[in-house]
């Protein structure tokens, strides 16, 4: 496991505003090749993660490409803490839940502070 490089992690294709689309959503998606996005509001707070599985659904539910995503995204994420990070709890999550390709990692006020991907040598950087 390895932490995010970029400095500023809200700024990377793996985190989308709310208000943004499912189309918006597919291309963070597509550009960040991890399966998911992570939703931030506008003080960067964790909303939830959207993954391509939920955007598939959705579709196949009538919903459109220009719905918001926090619409159908899952607002119960599986998140972790600096220290719980620091002390391989991500590790951990990973070992257990095979479908998670990244971890948000947040701070007292559910603020998104960084992201640990899975695996980030099989995938291009950000």
């Amino acid at each position: 496991m390895a932490k995010t490089k970029k400095k500023n992690v809200l700024e990377s294709s793996f985190v989308v505003s709310l208000g943004a689309s499912m189309r918006d959503a597919m291309g963070a998606i597509t550009d960040n090749q991890r399966g998911a996005v992570i939703l931030v509001d506008t003080r960067g707070h964790l909303y939830g993660i959207l993954s391509d599985g939920d955007i598939r659904r959705a579709m196949l539910s009538g919903f459109t490409l220009e719905t918001p995503i926090e619409k159908i995204a899952n607002t119960h994420p599986v998140t972790v803490t600096a220290l719980a990070r620091d002390k391989g709890k991500d590790e951990e999550i990973f070992a257990k839940e095979s479908s998670i390709t990244m971890l948000p990692v947040v701070g007292s006020k559910n603020e998104l502070l960084d992201i640990v991907i899975r695996e980030p040598k099989k995938r291009k950087p950000w």
